[in-house]
């Protein structure tokens, strides 16, 4: 190894290089760290077309599959610098079909750094097991990794509460693994959930010069915290209580423990006592897990009545082109889901695999998650009246008509089967477009859609529920 003096590491976000995301990705924040803990000098690659020959090493990762590599690493590939390059992250694996390959992959993955010949130069100065290199459990990030990168998008008209996480928080996972095996998920093949790390292990103590915390917030990446023993859960949540900073799972909770635990009625009274930070989010991805969900809905309520809960909501998993009636399966079970959700008074958040591109009328999913995850829209208005304020607005904005903003679907109807949007230059804009060719698809399922159109939280929240 050269000293280190000359060595220069370059760290590549590969998904920051392709637009970017609210997140920083932790496992370049704690090589940073690990790099500055010994000197190495490293640096955070955001120029597409960099000149790489000066690094020594440099690691990218990629959580995303669909996020394409850097230009200049396509232009290194099979040529000798393409040995500078250790590349890991989630992107490179979650889509394998076969069970072997995603399994072999993802071993590899998640010890790649811990086995990594360089890294291992060094000395860890995090305690633990090992004196040379990274643990990755143990390793503090080094959270100023994005600041250049952050204040030169913010000096170039960016508003800075996009990178909130970059600079508030606190980032670490307690837990790992999980026990559901969802096909959909890179966690699908575990059977466990273990103990990680410690908070005080990735908890920021700096302070400014007024000596208050830069990083006041702690978010975790927990796959399934709560599916944890309750030796592990309880001392781990009583621990982040105790910090007295507002913390959230970012993967949200497992809502289906509540219903299944003894510890239920514990978990979620505990929960109502801390500083959570924003909503408490849950997941509703299987219209078969209701029961479980609505027995776990009455116990959170009964503690968290008025905390703000969302649920991510699942949809689009092995879509096919042609297919109507997965389709329409899909949907309709989507909508159960949210009316279950409106009558307990909680948010859907609707996140829709990449399958659901695959089919002709795809963009029903665009739309209804425009409404769904927009708290204003859910709250207020039904899907219909969603998609029909966007027509009345185009037509107010656009044509310069007169039109109210809200009319029945009857009345709709009657004037698009009339052809008052095929004369005088008055069109359906596309959400509305959308909504009328999936009724025109499903004429046997028009009674269905129609009332699932009409679902609206202000209407369909009732108390009686769970008081």
């Amino acid at each position: 190894m050269k000293s280190k003096a000359k060595i220069t590491i370059g760290l590549v976000d590969a998904d920051l290089l392709n637009g970017g995301t609210r997140h920083p990705n932790l496992v370049l924040l704690k090589l940073a760290g690990f790099l500055h803990d010994n000197d190495i000098k490293f640096h955070l690659i955001t120029d597409k077309e960099e000149d790489i020959s000066g690094y020594y090493a440099i690691y990218m990762s990629k959580v995303f599959s669909f996020t394409p590599d850097p230009p200049f690493y396509e232009r290194v590939k099979g040529t000798r610098l393409e040995r500078k390059f250790h590349i890991g992250g989630t992107g490179d694996y979650a889509i394998k079909k076969d069970v072997k390959d995603f399994k072999s992959a993802r071993t590899r993955d998640m010890n790649r750094l811990e086995q990594d010949c360089f890294l291992n130069q060094l000395t860890n100065k995090r305690g633990g097991p090992r004196s040379k290199g990274i643990d990755m459990r143990r390793q503090m990030p080094y959270y100023h990794l994005y600041d250049e990168y952050v204040e030169k998008k913010i000096a170039e008209g960016r508003k800075p509460s996009y990178f909130n996480d970059y600079k508030y928080y606190s980032i670490g996972f307690l837990t790992r693994g999980c026990v559901r095996h969802c096909p959909f998920c890179v966690n699908k093949l575990e059977n466990e959930v273990y103990r990680y790390s410690e908070l005080e292990w990735f908890l920021d103590q700096e302070r400014d010069e007024k000596g208050k915390l830069v990083r006041p917030y702690i978010y975790l990446w927990d796959d399934n915290f709560l599916a944890s023993e309750k030796d592990i859960w309880k001392p781990m949540l009583e621990n982040l209580i105790a910090s007295k900073r507002p913390f959230q799972f970012r993967q949200g909770l497992d809502e289906r423990i509540l219903a299944e635990s003894e510890d239920g009625p514990m978990i979620a009274e505990m929960l109502s006592k801390c500083k959570y930070h924003g909503d408490f989010i849950f997941a509703f991805d299987n219209w078969k897990d209701r029961d479980k969900i609505v027995k776990a809905l009455k116990i959170w309520k009964h503690y968290n009545p008025k905390k703000s809960t969302k649920f991510y909501l699942f949809c689009g998993y092995m879509m096919k082109a042609g297919d109507d009636d997965k389709l329409y399966s899909d949907l309709k079970t989507l909508f159960d889901r949210i009316r279950i959700l409106m009558q307990y008074g909680c948010f859907g958040y609707v996140m829709r695999h990449a399958d659901y591109e695959n089919h002709d009328l795809s963009n029903i999913y665009v739309q209804i998650a425009r409404w769904c995850n927009q708290p204003q829209f859910y709250r207020y208005m039904s899907f219909w009246e969603y998609c029909y304020r966007n027509q009345s607005f185009w037509e107010q904005k656009t044509k310069k008509l007169d039109v109210p903003n809200q009319i029945p679907f009857e009345e709709f109807e009657a004037r698009y089967r009339n052809g008052y949007y095929s004369k005088d230059g008055i069109r359906l804009c596309k959400t509305m477009q959308t909504l009328m060719d999936f009724i025109d698809r499903f004429p046997s399922h028009r009674e269905d859609i129609l009332e699932f159109m009409g679902y609206k939280l202000k209407s369909l929240t009732n108390p009686k529920l769970w008081e």
